[in-house]
């Protein structure tokens, strides 16, 4: 009966994940606050602040913070970017 029980939660976990169930108490390393799976080892991070799951824009914004500052800009016509070597070289 319990192989039945083993083959049903992997066929279930298949097919919708594992539910996480079993978690590790909340600790931070790293300026990073989370709590680990048990069964499958997912971090599940977590607000220092509010002490609630972080949603997935806060979590893509603290791994942003913790990458560095990235930049975007636009690039104008004739800036040194947009130079081949060779004019870099002659300016």
């Amino acid at each position: 009966m319990q192989f039945l029980a083993d083959v049903l939660a992997k066929i279930v976990n298949f097919f919708f994940g594992c539910h996480h169930e079993r978690l590790t108490r909340m600790f931070t390393l790293k300026q990073e606050t989370y709590k680990v799976c048990l069964d499958c080892g997912s971090h599940i991070y977590y607000s220092l602040e509010t002490l609630r799951p972080l949603s997935p824009r806060e979590l893509r914004r603290m791994r942003a913070a913790h990458a560095g500052e990235v930049r975007v800009m636009l690039a104008s016509p004739g800036s040194p970017s947009m130079l081949s070597s060779s004019e870099n070289h002659a300016a």
